[in-house]
């Protein structure tokens, strides 16, 4: 259904369904994404008049738990969306932030070390 894109990786497809109607992708090393491209692969759509709110979630620099931030939405008259990330990442954006728990006790590495992040399509 969704699609996620960062300049110089391969496109991400493979979208987690976490609830009825939210979609989460892992960004691996997000510290390094400047520009994020979320679209939607044309293979369902939304229901008319209906859209998908795109978040962006980062570990809290204090408590290291998860923040997430609105960056905008995708519709089926507007299906692609691009989103600088690069000024909200460690918390050094100014805006406010919705903090939301994963239910995850881990921390946020990958198995190799790199900070992983997520983006939520509600």
């Amino acid at each position: 259904m969704f699609g996620c894109l960062v300049a110089g990786r391969l496109v991400q497809t493979d979208a987690v369904q976490v609830a009825s109607d939210k979609f989460v992708f892992n960004l691996p090393d997000y510290e390094n994404v400047n520009h994020v491209v979320v679209f939607m692969l044309g293979t369902v759509p939304f229901p008319a008049g209906m859209g998908g709110a795109v978040y962006f979630s980062f570990p809290d620099p204090a408590s290291g738990g998860p923040v997430w931030q609105l960056l905008g939405f995708i519709t089926n008259e507007k299906p692609s969306a691009i989103f600088k990330i690069s000024g909200l990442k460690a918390g050094e954006g100014g805006a406010s932030l919705m903090c939301c728990d994963d239910g995850d006790d881990d921390d946020d590495d990958d198995d190799d070390g790199r900070k992983t992040s997520q983006f939520m399509f509600l």
